[in-house]
């Protein structure tokens, strides 16, 4: 994600990061050395140990079957690992749609700057 952030360095996103307990190691928020892992100023790392973000994420993509949906990444129930994308200017006083949405994001990186790309334009 950190490469993604790099090469996509003057456009003018926000990136929301959001760590959850989903695995049996994840008992606490992460360290200073898991949030450095994306250290881009336009990121917002956030715990979320009530995943009150992946309990929202579900219920949007039930209000939007149009939209792109993730083929992976649900454990314990909630979704994770994923990587969504919104369209500039997109309000949030309703449910956006989503441009892209997949996971894990890894692998789903490639996919996602073709999206980014094709939805915001060279940066």
């Amino acid at each position: 994600m950190q490469r993604f952030l790099a090469r996509n360095g003057s456009t003018k996103t926000s990136v929301l990061v959001v760590w959850e307990p989903i695995l049996a190691t994840d008992w606490m928020p992460p360290g200073e050395s898991t949030l450095a892992r994306i250290p881009d100023k336009r990121a917002r790392q956030f715990w979320d140990p009530n995943h009150v973000v992946a309990i929202s994420l579900n219920e949007f993509a039930k209000q939007k079957p149009n939209q792109p949906h993730p083929e992976c990444c649900v454990q314990k129930g909630f979704n994770w690992d994923e990587v969504i994308l919104y369209a500039p200017y997109s309000q949030w006083s309703e449910v956006p749609v989503a441009t892209f949405w997949n996971g894990p994001i890894v692998k789903a990186v490639p996919s996602l700057e073709k999206s980014f790309l094709a939805t915001w334009g060279p940066g």
